[in-house]
């Protein structure tokens, strides 16, 4: 049987490993007396195996700086949203006018008072709830907080004139209108929270600007994508956003 280099070299390394060498000894002692190259590979293998079996182990390098260098950076604590926060106190405060309008009478001027148990005053209870209802919605959705302001607004803007009128002619004193110091602090805050979502862009212009590129990428003539893209700006926001 004729041994080629390769199986004598094969059986050579698992010789040296204390392993079983799969061909037969005479015919790999045979294959090295006629092959001074399989010779030399033999010897120089066993002096590297020696080397390796009875060199002492190096140190292992020190590498917990370059680890420690690569995680991530300690988060840092988030700033207190204040705005968030000055909201939920005016939705509380509004919420305890409520509860005061219906269960104790409302001084006014002169001495007057208006009883708990009048229509009117659960007119007025009904619509400071629905105020403080949206305050509570701008805090806890601070994203949709200007879709609160057209209400809020309404609501504050003829307020604070007609405090005015009111306090110029007597009518009111300064406890009540103390009262409506929350809602101011509450309108403003919601006017600083929304306007963080001014910058947002417009639904469905992610979608149009993907379609504008495939459409490029596709062949489709720059007039036919840019008369398409115009045709989608004079649609409502639902019709402009795509399906997923």
């Amino acid at each position: 049987m004729v041994m080629d280099c390769a199986t004598a070299r094969e059986a050579i390394s698992a010789t040296l490993d204390d392993e079983e060498p799969g061909v037969e000894v005479a015919a790999l002692d045979s294959h090295l007396q006629e092959c001074p190259g399989c010779t030399a590979w033999r010897d120089e293998a066993a002096a590297v195996t020696r080397l390796a079996r009875l060199g002492s182990a190096s140190e292992a390098p020190d590498v917990r700086a370059d680890v420690f260098a690569g995680l991530p950076a300690a988060a840092r604590r988030r700033p207190v949203d204040w705005p968030r926060w000055a909201l939920v106190f005016s939705a509380i405060s509004q919420f305890s006018i409520v509860v005061s309008q219906l269960f104790l009478p409302q001084p006014m001027t002169a001495g007057m008072t208006v009883a708990p148990t009048s229509h009117l005053e659960h007119e007025t209870v009904a619509f400071n709830f629905a105020v403080g209802v949206a305050l509570l919605w701008g805090a806890a959705r601070p994203g949709h907080a200007r879709t609160q302001l057209p209400m809020l607004l309404s609501f504050t803007v003829p307020l604070v004139a007609l405090s005015f009128v009111d306090l110029a002619g007597g009518q009111v004193g300064w406890y009540r209108l103390a009262s409506h110091v929350p809602l101011l602090i509450g309108v403003l805050c919601t006017a600083l929270i929304g306007g963080r979502g001014s910058r947002r862009p417009w639904p469905g212009n992610r979608a149009s600007l993907d379609r504008l590129r495939h459409a490029r990428l596709a062949g489709a003539s720059a007039e036919a994508v840019a008369s398409e893209t115009a045709s989608r700006e004079h649609r409502p926001p639902a019709a402009r956003r795509d399906a997923a």
